[in-house]
Order: structure tokens, then C-alpha cells, then sequence
């Protein structure tokens, strides 16, 4: 695998082990409502390099 997918998969990785929810088909981060997304280092990156977008769930 190139390095550009290793790093995305890579930061999934870190990201659902957090225990947040990615959907990669929608390019889509599934936040608790009321959470930061720019306080979790993934979600930010994410969003700058693979246009992910985030989407908050009322839990």
C-alpha cells in the first residue's frame, strides 16, 4: 500500500479506538453531541486531508 492510504487507515485505526464511529463510504466522523471535534488530533486531520465531515449524534 502507498503511504497516503497507511496514514488514513492508520488514523481510523486510533480514531475507532477511541470509540468513535466512521462511516468511509460517507467520509463521515460520528460525534457525541456537545464533544469538540478539533480537540481529537484525528478527526482534525481527517477533515484537512481527506474531507471527512462530522456529523454530531444525540446519544
Amino acid at each position: 500500500m502507498d503511504k497516503k492510504r497507511m496514514r488514513r487507515k492508520n488514523l481510523l485505526y486510533r480514531l475507532r479506538k477511541k470509540g468513535v464511529k466512521v462511516g468511509t463510504r460517507e467520509r463521515c466522523v460520528y460525534l457525541p453531541y456537545g464533544s469538540e471535534p478539533d480537540n481529537i488530533v484525528q478527526v482534525r486531520r481527517l477533515r484537512r486531508e481527506y474531507d471527512f465531515v462530522v456529523q454530531f449524534e444525540i446519544v
